[in-house]
């Protein structure tokens, strides 16, 4: 008898055929989500990658000066300057509507105690891992972590009864503390929680996230039970999610499958899309892995955004120049993208979280570490308390610089918390054959064992992604053979190595990752060169944009700050800043794939202190002004202004002049044109 959950099942394993071509200029990088040998390789040996510990990496250079100020800035005095980070949620309060400021409140106990344990910061430790040991140490007989409301609440929709959430959120602090000091205790109280708990985790909800939290626990205990109770949620979930269905996160099958646009919001949507492939970690079921696979790819081939997230306000929207994104949305799709890495084996995974953090989390923040946006986006000429463009909430404040830049909707002012320590921790992995691989690149130091125990130290000497060269100078008390992978971007065609300073020549190379395997000594030096080239995407409305190996270039729009302190939410150290635009702007780039390598110069100086502030290299790129190309006044407010569309460029609108402007990268603005309009190159004079 074939019931409705086998055929659901079947549809599930419907082959990639069923994908459409995309459009946009990332299809061709989403159709190499199946066009590679992930799904194969990853059966394999299913466990293909396994992240490390929080704090097995520490951060250096340019790294650890931005993981320091997180630590001193923001995330140690959040609690101190605005609601509801200001309350004792997850460390006694019970007092709330719903389950709203647990989960706000959570992201940033998350991210906090990973930069914490990243940084070593004995300050910030003590205040983020408080509400843990809390949690911890006041559980409820049956075993239940949390908070009574959570705990007994319940909403009348079960679509939205999303009262477990919360502990998704939570509960990856508690693992990250299990992880850091190797304490069973934390596995052991979380599976008696889940266990003891009669709630409907396969429903339509958010409530199925907790399978992460279910199999982190799975893995440490080796209760099977633990197991059965995901692969059940996952199942029960498939069977409530309805084609099409928003609040379900569009999920279901015949939708996945057929590579449609998303019609769901961003966070519910990646939150559960990644839930698949911890599965296949822990059971090695290809029509997991291939569910989740088919569900980023929807992400790639519709929605994303040239700075390397996708349009998420707070739905799933187009890429246009104005189409932006929720700054939850970055650490939440770098954080699912770092499970698919562990699940396929492919460097793919590691490119786009590189791209994303590189790009989209620091262009969202401000650079003293003290605000960030709610919404941010590639073009944006100004961020005031009137200026969001988007169709969400328009009008209202949340792409200027806030402490907390939702205000009370807060997820954003704890989720931004969690981008860069996410990073860090998954910079390296261990692989099944007691090997290394290197993931993330940037300046750091990690302490691991391979082989067969053997203790290693591993210095990354870099200023990547500012210049090519990354030096890895390992150290250990005797000679100590190992396989050691290392990413290749998708983007590098002509990478390099070498030993101590000589070429050497690589053994395989395969999935976006180099291997050497060979007895490394005491003192090695080994080089990898990642050559970078300019090169232009195109979008919509005659756009077109620069990228210069990982990174995204902008033009930096000179910024007129004005600060304010509004009561429960900001404070004198911390305020809100509004940004107009105090230099031009109006640019069109008189460039074409033809001729690009004679009309782009990157330049480089040396590396700065701070890259972000003051960047060692930029690209010269022709431009010529837009002629009453200026900021959008609102019809219904003569007060309100917005950043405006891409113009339609004409012979008669694009100045004859041509200008020489240096673009930087995207990380290093706050206020940027990153999509240009494109002027032919009939326009200008004499030509």
């Amino acid at each position: 008898m074939t019931t409705r959950r086998r055929f659901l099942r079947s549809i599930a394993s419907l082959p990639a055929m069923l994908a459409l071509q995309g459009t946009n200029p990332w299809s061709a990088r989403a159709r190499s989500i199946f066009d590679s040998d992930q799904v194969s390789d990853a059966l394999a040996r299913h466990r293909t990658l396994h992240s490390l510990a929080p704090g097995a990496v520490k951060p250096e250079g340019w790294l650890g000066i931005y993981l320091n100020k997180q630590a001193k800035q923001l995330s140690l005095h959040l609690p101190e300057v605005s609601r509801p980070f200001i309350g004792a949620y997850w460390a006694g309060e019970e007092n709330a509507e719903s389950w709203w400021p647990w989960e706000q409140r959570g992201y940033w106990v998350d991210g906090s105690l990973r930069c914490a344990l990243v940084t070593g910061d004995q300050e910030l430790l003590r205040v983020a891992q408080a509400p843990v040991d809390y949690t911890l140490s006041h559980a409820f007989p049956d075993g239940y972590l949390g908070p009574a409301l959570i705990k007994n609440g319940k909403e009348d929709d079960p679509r939205v009864d999303n009262f477990r959430w919360p502990n998704t959120v939570f509960f990856r602090a508690l693992a990250a503390k299990g992880e850091a000091t190797n304490d069973p205790s934390i596995a052991a109280a979380m599976r008696k929680h889940y266990l003891s708990d009669r709630a409907p985790y396969g429903g339509p909800s958010r409530d199925v996230t907790n399978v992460e939290g279910m199999l982190w626990c799975y893995e440490r205990t080796g209760d099977k039970r633990l197991l059965a109770m995901a692969e059940n949620a996952w199942a029960d979930f498939l069977l409530s999610a309805e084609p099409g269905d928003f609040e379900s996160g569009d999920l279901h099958p015949t939708r996945v499958f057929a590579d449609t646009p998303i019609n769901a919001h961003g966070v519910t949507h990646i939150e559960k899309a990644k839930l698949p492939a911890i599965l296949f970690l822990h059971t090695g079921n290809k029509e997991y892995l291939r569910f989740a696979l088919a569900a980023q790819k929807r992400i790639f081939d519709h929605h994303m955004l040239i700075d390397g997230i996708p349009s998420t306000t707070e739905d799933y929207r187009g890429i246009t120049a104005l189409d932006s994104h929720e700054t939850c949305c970055i650490s939440d799709h770098t954080w699912t993208w770092g499970y698919l890495l562990m699940a396929t084996g492919d460097g793919i995974w590691g490119d786009h979280i590189e791209r994303a953090c590189f790009n989209a989390a620091f262009g969202a923040i401000k650079k003293d570490w003290k605000a960030h946006q709610y919404f941010s986006c590639p073009n944006q000429v100004l961020a005031t308390p009137t200026s969001n463009h988007t169709v969400l909430q328009h009008g209202n404040g949340w792409m200027s610089y806030r402490p907390n830049g939702g205000h009370g909707v807060a997820c954003c002012g704890g989720n931004v918390h969690r981008m860069f320590p996410n990073y860090v921790i998954r910079m390296w992995m261990s692989e099944p054959e007691g090997g290394l691989a290197a993931i993330l690149y940037g300046p750091s130091r990690i302490k691991t064992t391979v082989g067969s125990g053997q203790a290693v130290e591993i210095e990354q000497q870099t200023n990547y992604p500012f210049e090519e060269e990354i030096h890895f100078v390992f150290q250990s008390q005797e000679p100590v053979a190992f396989p050691w992978l290392f990413r290749i971007p998708r983007w590098c065609s002509s990478p390099a190595f070498y030993l101590n300073g000589k070429p050497i020549t690589l053994l395989s190379m395969r999935n976006g990752f180099a291997t050497l395997n060979r007895r490394f000594n005491p003192g090695d030096r080994i080089t990898l060169v990642l050559p970078m080239k300019s090169s232009l995407s195109h979008w919509p409305g005659n756009g077109v944009g620069v990228e210069h190996g990982p990174l995204v270039y902008s033009l930096p729009i000179k910024e007129e700050w004005t600060p304010s302190v509004e009561a429960k939410w900001s404070t004198p150290e911390f305020p809100e800043w509004s940004a107009m635009p105090a230099g031009p702007w109006n640019y069109g780039l008189a460039v074409d794939d033809d001729n690009l390598r004679s009309q782009l110069q990157a330049q480089r100086k040396p590396m700065s202190e701070d890259p972000w502030v003051d960047p060692p290299i930029n690209v010269v790129v022709p431009g010529r002004k837009i002629k009453e190309w200026d900021v959008e006044d609102s019809k219904k407010n003569p007060n309100q202004k917005f950043t405006p569309p891409l113009p339609v460029v004409t012979r008669d609108s694009a100045a004859a002049e041509t200008e020489q402007i240096a673009l930087v990268p995207y990380g290093a603005t706050q206020l940027r044109l990153t999509i240009f309009p494109q002027v032919k190159r009939e326009y200008g004079s004499g030509e």
